[in-house]
C-alpha cells in the first residue's frame, strides 16, 4: 500500500528524505566512477586505434569482434568492418584452425611467426602474439592478437644468411688456397 506524503509524520518524511541524500551521494559516487571509467576506456580506445602495430580481438570460435586500423591496413582492408568475420580470413589455404576449450585454458600466451594473407591474396611474414582474455570468474572469454609484419625482417635474414654463405665460401676458398701454397713451398 503506498502512503501519500500529505498523509506522513514529519519524522517520516524527514528519515525519507535522509535516505533519498543517502541514495542521491551514492548515486552521484557511481555516475563519477562511470565517468572515469568512460574516460579510461575512451583512452584505451584511442591507444588502440593510433598504434603501429595490429590488433585483433576475437571470441573463443574465432570471430573478430575488434580489429584496429593498422590490422585492417596491414592486411589490405581500408574502411572496411570485419567484425563478426572469422579471423581465419588472414589464413592462407585456410591454414587456421579452432583451438578446443581445453587448448584455450592451457595456452595463456603464445607467440609465433606465421604467414598471413592479405584481402588481395598475397601473402606475407607476421610475428603474432596471443593471450587469452578472461573474465571474472578466469574462464576464458576471448584472445587478443597482436601482429606485426615482418617482411623487412625477413628480407634481411636472408640477405644475412646470404652473405655468411657468401664469407663462408671465401674463407674455404681462402683456406684451399693456403694449404695449395704450402704444398707448393
Amino acid at each position: 500500500m503506498i502512503v501519500k506524503d500529505e498523509e506522513k509524520s514529519k519524522e517520516q518524511l524527514v528519515s525519507e528524505l535522509v535516505e533519498l541524500r543517502k541514495w542521491a551521494k551514492k548515486l552521484q559516487h557511481l555516475y563519477t566512477e562511470y565517468e572515469q571509467a568512460l574516460k579510461t576506456l575512451r583512452s584505451f580506445e584511442k591507444a588502440l586505434e593510433t598504434m603501429q602495430i595490429g590488433v585483433t580481438i576475437t571470441d573463443l570460435k574465432g570471430n573478430i569482434l575488434y580489429i584496429n586500423p593498422a590490422d585492417l591496413a596491414m592486411h589490405g582492408y581500408t574502411g572496411d568492418t570485419l567484425e563478426g568475420k572469422s579471423v581465419k580470413l588472414f589464413a592462407p589455404n585456410d591454414n587456421w584452425k579452432p583451438m578446443s576449450r581445453d587448448r584455450i585454458h592451457a595456452m595463456k600466451r603464445w607467440k609465433r611467426d606465421a604467414i598471413n594473407r592479405k584481402k588481395d591474396g598475397s601473402t606475407f611474414p607476421v610475428h603474432l602474439m596471443s593471450d587469452v582474455v578472461t573474465n571474472e570468474n578466469g574462464e576464458p572469454v576471448g584472445i587478443v592478437t597482436t601482429c606485426e609484419d615482418i617482411t623487412d625482417r625477413k628480407k634481411m635474414e636472408e640477405e644475412i644468411k646470404s652473405r655468411v654463405e657468401d664469407l663462408e665460401k671465401f674463407y674455404e676458398m681462402s683456406i684451399g688456397r693456403e694449404v695449395k701454397m704450402k704444398e707448393l713451398n
